[in-house]
């Protein structure tokens, strides 16, 4: 080994990574594929003629280890809770009133609330945790409490770094405990999704109702080599424990550290500025590559939400709006 080997085994790593944010967080490649290939290919020679210097964060160990017997079940930094539900710009606003009334009782009044307004994924809730910068479990919501560890599921979604971007960072927030919860969510991209049910058609299969019943049935596989070649991608959107004092702060840093985030989200000062961006977003979201049943809206200050509180079942300073065409009618 020489000390070339391992300064090239360095570089390599950084450039994948670089080239794999690129391509599919920031939807914009640098490279060609066959050229992003070539440095795949050196960084595997390289680590199989140093095995001493391969490491759990490297790109070349994204897919590792036999198909799994089961998913151990483990428990989450807090519960992950549902949102409640606004269906007509009405009910958002009946929202908006009961957040100022609540601030108003607990001393902080305020004639109009700073929101942030995320694009719904229509996918499956993710807890990503990271120790030292590094990737080390990934669990699904499951019942709020605790979920299925996925880990090696996890691990083959290019979207999500395996080490997180923190050398030289200092624009913006870094957290000062070594481990951290990242909260998200996995989605199968439209054109991903029409690829598989045209191979499972040819293949006389049954096919998937719809992009979200196919993310999570390929999350549950037990075989990390087939869920890779599924094409997963995934956003992320909360920081659990310490984070920036605003929900706009944490989204920048998330994509700071290298972490994809949804990239139309909005800070809406007032209601009013929450209905135009619902109304916008009704129509547009036929352009996404991904499904989206509706808009998240949540306080923007982190220490408000703190004086609102949870129910039982629902955090009282979120909401999510779910667009008129979702609604469903059943009968009893």
């Amino acid at each position: 080994m020489s000390i070339s080997d391992v300064d090239r085994i360095d570089e390599l790593r950084r450039l994948i990574r670089h080239h794999e944010e690129c391509y599919y967080v920031l939807n914009d490649p640098e490279i060609a594929d066959a050229e992003f290939d070539a440095l795949m290919q050196e960084l595997e020679r390289l680590e199989s003629e140093n095995p001493d210097l391969v490491t759990s964060d490297s790109p070349t160990q994204r897919v590792s280890g036999r198909p799994a017997a089961g998913f151990d079940t483990v428990e989450h930094a807090e519960p992950m809770l549902s949102l409640d539900n606004a269906y007509s710009e009405e009910e958002l606003r009946e929202f908006d009133a009961r957040v100022r009334r609540g601030l108003a009782a607990a001393g902080e009044p305020a004639d109009q609330v700073a929101y942030v307004a995320e694009l719904k994924i229509d996918g499956l809730s993710l807890a990503l945790t990271y120790e030292n910068g590094t990737l080390v479990r990934g669990a699904t919501r499951g019942d709020g409490i605790r979920g299925e560890e996925v880990t090696s599921n996890v691990r083959t979604i290019r979207a999500i770094p395996l080490k997180l971007k923190t050398d030289g960072v200092g624009r913006g927030f870094t957290p000062r405990q070594n481990r951290i919860e990242i909260r998200g969510e996995v989605y199968l991209p439209r054109r991903v999704f029409e690829r598989i049910n045209k191979e499972k058609a040819d293949a006389g299969e049954p096919l998937f109702a719809n992009p979200r019943n196919a993310a999570a049935g390929t999350m549950r596989n037990l075989d990390p080599a087939l869920v890779a070649k599924r094409g997963l991608s995934a956003w992320t959107y909360q920081v659990v424990g310490e984070s920036p004092p605003t929900h706009a702060e944490t989204l920048d840093a998330l994509k700071e550290w290298g972490l994809p985030v949804e990239p139309h989200w909005t800070r809406c000062d007032g209601v009013e500025a929450l209905v135009a961006f619902t109304r916008e977003w009704e129509e547009k979201r036929r352009t996404l590559d991904f499904d989206t049943d509706g808009v998240v809206i949540k306080i923007d200050r982190i220490d408000l939400r703190a004086r609102l509180g949870t129910t039982s079942k629902f955090p009282r300073w979120a909401v999510a709006f779910k667009f008129p065409a979702e609604q469903k009618t059943t009968l009893l």
